[in-house]
């Protein structure tokens, strides 16, 4: 116990500090429960022979080991510990024993190492010093199997409050992906992210037509209708910071998320790969930190995000960035959805914008936008406002959303000014965009993923570009986009034109897999392209999806039998279903991609591309 308390305190002493009473009472108890359970299966050990010496033995050493060394090593790669949030969704129990952790990461490989030097000290303690009685030594290896199940039986808190020891965390964690894999439960029918095993980039030679950086500023649930996308001085948006501090940006009114889901957005966004792909392909491209390190670009990657939440952690855990910092290095007791707060975020990245070396390629990614949204009543400006989703107050709701996007703005704004007045960021690129939008009942959804609608997939973006970092034709390229119909799989060519590696013969293999075009470029993707809330990095647990090719979309609901066809152009609102036969060949485009329609539920899980 003295052991788990110790290291516990050098962790999180003042979070632990904080605790009310209850809790503490509570983590008190966790303490004596932790030193049953190591006691007696210490003292079973400390026999001086029989057969229970070294078979317990050697399950003290095994259980403590893996227990508190990857709890240490987890605490010290995420800055909080490994919980039944960031296992539950492991379909591997092998690999959920270890946390997914690179553990050939030194500091993360001492944890473990310092784990097994004491366990292996307090066995060899206990054998010299502990003398068991003869009652004792009888009964108390009957008391194994029953600590045992204790250890996998008790509840604990491993959420908001987190007033558990690490030890019982970890046994709770496992026990729940044990359970979940053999369908005892079923908490996590759906594939979540899993660890990536990128290719190898080579070596890239970065030939930017400007000196630059490029800077990547992610949104969360930001609807293109509350935003200042240009700049507008009188406008009464919702994003009136980030609307002063970049005045000179470049907008692009038409830009559309492929899906409503961030796990998706991001996928494509960083890989500029189609969703449709095979979850294996998903997990194996390389992202844009990759291709940047590989030209020799420094890198970062700072959010607010709570990355244990569905196992996005591993999506970017082994990404190359001298600076990394997510929403547990932030605050540790983040919120699980919302994410640390956005400020925060803010204040890290000025403190470390310093110290990235030029060029780099750097992204801030917030969060606070998300369900349940973090509300600041005294930035509240848009009222009346009412967190309630009743139909009858679905205006008071809208204006609750908007002045959260109003709160997040501010650390936004915050941001780009001190970007702007720096000696680097006048050397900066900076691209905004959010990874989706919100529903608020316009097409009888709330909230986001549910849908393909405009509301949820219609994103703001724009591009800010100081003097002497674009070429006058990239430049020209952009500005000529402002209305045009583009999508998030042209960003990752966008970004890679920016570093100066789209034209490397090198790239050439990886380009295949991209059917987007760079905005810095005249050519537009005029292809079809798909829409979708179910694929390799997330499936779904409602049914949508759809394509889009110019300003003709289908899109398609569990519940719906054909595709509703909408031309944005005379029908930006997608009040008026066309009908299959005025999108053309785009509804047999998507039958071809998806095949079925999301009323029809494939039996079991059969192997498609297109999730479940």
């Amino acid at each position: 116990m003295l052991w788990v308390l110790v290291t516990d305190l050098l962790r999180r002493h003042d979070h632990l500090l904080r605790l009310d009473r209850w809790h503490r009472l509570g983590y008190l108890a966790g303490l004596c429960e932790s030193f049953v359970f190591w006691g007696v299966l210490l003292y079973v050990a400390a026999r001086s022979r029989g057969i229970f010496r070294g078979a317990v033995g050697g399950l003290f050493v095994l259980l403590f080991s893996v227990a508190l060394g990857v709890e240490g090593a987890f605490h010290r790669q995420w800055n909080t510990y490994l919980t039944l949030d960031g296992q539950i969704h492991s379909k591997s129990v092998a690999d959920s024993l270890y946390g997914y952790l690179p553990l050939t990461r030194p500091t993360l490989l001492f944890e473990v190492v310092l784990a097994i030097a004491a366990s292996i000290g307090m066995l060899v303690f206990a054998r010299r010093f502990v003398r068991p009685r003869r009652i004792p030594r009888l009964v108390a290896p009957l008391l194994v199997p029953a600590v045992l199940v204790l250890a996998v039986k008790t509840p604990v808190s491993y959420r908001v409050v987190m007033s558990s020891p690490p030890d019982l965390l970890y046994f709770h964690g496992v026990t729940a992906v044990v359970k979940e894999n053999l369908d005892i439960t079923n908490d996590s029918p759906d594939l979540r992210v899993e660890r990536r095993r990128p290719e190898p980039v080579p070596k890239l030679s970065s030939r930017p037509k400007r000196p630059r950086n490029v800077l990547l500023v992610l949104q969360e649930s930001q609807r293109a209708d509350v935003t200042c996308v240009a700049y507008d001085p009188a406008s009464d948006c919702a994003t009136p910071f980030s609307n002063e501090a970049m005045p000179n940006r470049m907008p692009l009114y038409e830009m559309h998320a492929h899906d409503s889901t961030t796990a998706i957005s991001i996928s494509n966004i960083w890989s500029g790969v189609r969703p449709t792909e095979p979850r294996a392909v998903l997990h194996s491209v390389p992202l844009l930190w990759e291709y940047a390190a590989a030209a020799g670009w420094d890198t970062a990657y700072w959010t607010s995000q709570n990355l244990i939440f569905g196992n996005a952690r591993l999506y970017v855990q082994d990404i190359p960035a001298s600076h990394f910092a997510v929403a547990t290095h932030l605050d540790t007791m983040a919120d699980l959805d919302a994410g640390a707060y956005d400020s925060l975020l803010t204040e890290r990245v000025i403190q470390e914008f310093g110290e990235l070396e030029e060029p780099f390629f750097a992204v801030v990614h917030y969060s606070n936008v998300h369900y349940p949204y973090v509300y600041d009543e005294k930035h509240a400006p848009f009222q009346p406002a009412a967190f309630k989703n009743a139909p009858e107050l679905n205006d008071q709701f809208l204006n609750y959303y908007k002045n959260v996007v109003y709160l997040s703005d501010k650390a936004v704004g915050k941001l780009l000014r001190h970007v702007r007045e720096s000696d680097k960021g006048a050397r900066t690129v900076v691209v905004y965009t959010s990874d989706h939008g919100e529903s608020f009942r316009e097409h009888w959804q709330m909230g986001h993923t549910s849908s393909l609608y405009e509301e949820e997939i219609r994103v703001p973006t724009w591009i800010d570009a100081p003097e002497g970092t674009l070429a006058p034709e990239e430049e020209a390229s952009i500005r000529a986009a402002e209305h045009a119909y583009v999508y998030h799989l042209d960003l990752a060519p966008t970004f890679l034109d920016l570093l100066g590696v789209w034209d490397d013969p090198a790239l050439v293999p990886f380009r295949r897999r991209m059917i987007g075009h760079p905005l810095t470029r005249p050519e537009r993707t005029i292809e079809p392209v798909p829409l979708t809330n179910c694929t390799g990095v997330w499936e779904c647990a409602f049914r949508n999806w759809g394509a889009m090719q110019g300003p003709l979309k289908v899109q398609a609901r569990e519940w719906d039998g054909e595709y509703h066809c909408f031309d944005l152009r005379t029908d930006p609102d997608e009040e008026k279903n066309l009908g299959e036969a005025a999108c053309g060949s785009l509804p047999l485009f998507a039958r071809a991609l998806y095949h079925v329609m999301p009323n029809v539920t494939p039996p079991g899980r059969p192997k498609v591309n297109w999730g479940k």
